[in-house]
């Protein structure tokens, strides 16, 4: 293990190449780490000042909306970090391949793939804890409750020892679940196991969370306010992770559906590859899903903000700016997350490019390819996303139609996502020409 790990050391130092996928791996850890600890950063005040005022029922919601848009977030910040860790498994691949056929063992390559992953989650984790607390003094100047917050409300204190060593955790599992799905044989062959195919089984857990949200919704839980509004916050983020299942398998039925109807080459290689791998599609797009998601059940806000009773005059306007503030973290996270998975793609997808090219492919036909892997799911799962939020806020669509600000910022929530997908994906067309055009 200690000979694997030197060895590892040693070829960090001279792999110039891999300066592209370390530095985004890097990038990604940071914002991960950044909006981990800016969010438990709001939980930890608002717990605070529950304490402090004493009073119970309001500061009590206040923790409740909190903890629900930690969850919120909570999705997109392990999709981004698995993200992160997969990237540029290709290459990665490649060089244990070599390291086989000069005699390490499966374990030794394996323990220099996980080292790596590691060093670039405690590089980003860091960094990350740097920016968090150089943007303290910033997220401090938001308003809640009619007052700013002190930045010793924010510091997250003790909750840090938790928080950091996530971000290597979900790195470490990220990368043992890649190398699973990867055998090196002694000739030193790559060999990918094919992947399992997804069941429609997956929309169970998403019908079953939005009945009980319809229950709660309409009446049917006899309790106190504020645990029923517990219920519809927690059942609001359990819908949000269930739609990670059944993103990859929406995913794998446009592929199919897409084979059967190709009638062009781009098409038809783009729906082959969404068959082949469905998770690794989901994982270009879902983060815009899941905003699209966010952004429709919380298109509500503005209205429950302009209705509220003078006396929760601060609550409504405090729904509001947590709301902005959600969308504008998840929004970050989601366009790191684009461009960190469009340019692991391309570079995992680097010899199949090669293949196609000498084969006669044109280079255009690739490009027209990928943009079409990319933008069938992506209308179908954003469409998907945005249709399951409304429908989950189906109770409360009078009062969004007495404030209909609430659609033009969901409108402008999804429209914007889908151009951060498209324009990441453009952004890594030269990765595609050199991966092209380097044997012809």
């Amino acid at each position: 293990m200690i000979a694997a790990l030197r060895l590892w050391a040693g070829l960090a130092r001279r792999q110039g190449g891999d300066r592209l996928t370390t530095g985004l791996a890097v990038l990604a850890f940071t914002a991960v780490t950044w909006a981990l600890l800016t969010t438990l950063g709001g939980v930890h005040a608002f717990v605070e000042r529950a304490r402090a005022e004493a009073e119970g029922f309001d500061e009590l919601i206040y923790v409740v909306l909190s903890l629900t848009a930690a969850a919120l977030i909570l999705v997109p910040l392990v999709t981004l970090g698995g993200a992160a860790a997969r990237l540029a498994v290709a290459r990665r691949n490649a060089r244990m391949a070599a390291l086989r056929l000069a005699g390490a063992t499966t374990g030794q390559v394996s323990a220099m793939a996980v080292a790596e992953a590691l060093t670039q989650a405690v590089a980003g984790a860091l960094l990350g804890a740097v920016l968090h607390g150089a943007t303290l003094p910033l997220v401090a100047l938001l308003p809640f409750q009619g007052r700013t917050f002190d930045v010793a409300e924010l510091w997250v204190g003790g909750w840090a020892a938790i928080a950091l060593p996530a971000v290597p955790l979900v790195a470490l599992v990220s990368a043992l679940a890649a190398l699973r799905r990867v055998a090196i044989s002694p000739l030193g062959v790559a060999r990918r196991l094919p992947p399992k195919r997804l069941s429609w089984t997956r929309l169970v857990p998403l019908v079953a969370v939005g009945g009980v949200f319809a229950a709660a919704a309409g009446g049917m839980f006899q309790v106190e306010l504020v645990f029923l509004l517990a219920i519809l916050l927690v059942t609001l983020a359990g819908a949000m992770w269930v739609f990670t299942l059944v993103g990859p398998w929406l995913v794998s039925v446009i592929g199919r559906v897409a084979v059967r109807r190709a009638h062009s080459v781009p098409t038809l290689l783009a729906a082959r590859r969404l068959v082949d791998d469905p998770k690794a599609a989901w994982r270009s797009v879902g983060g815009v899903a899941l905003i699209a998601f966010v952004a429709g059940v919380l298109s509500v806000s503005p209205a429950m903000s302009a209705t509220a009773e003078e006396a929760d005059r601060y609550l409504g306007i405090d729904i509001a700016t947590g709301t902005a503030v959600t969308l504008v973290i998840a929004a970050l996270l989601a366009a790191v997350s684009t461009g960190v998975t469009q340019a692991g793609r391309a570079l995992d997808s680097a010899t199949e490019y090669r293949a196609l090219h000498l084969a006669g492919t044109e280079v255009g036909t690739l490009h027209a390819a990928r943009m079409r892997e990319t933008a069938l799911p992506l209308v179908v799962c954003v469409g998907g996303a945005s249709v399951t939020s409304l429908l989950m806020i189906t109770p409360y669509l009078d009062s969004l139609a007495q404030e209909p600000i609430g659609l033009v910022l969901f409108a402008g929530s999804v429209v914007v996502g889908c151009a951060l997908v498209l324009a990441g994906t453009a952004a890594s067309r030269r990765m595609v020409d050199r991966a092209a055009r380097s044997l012809a």
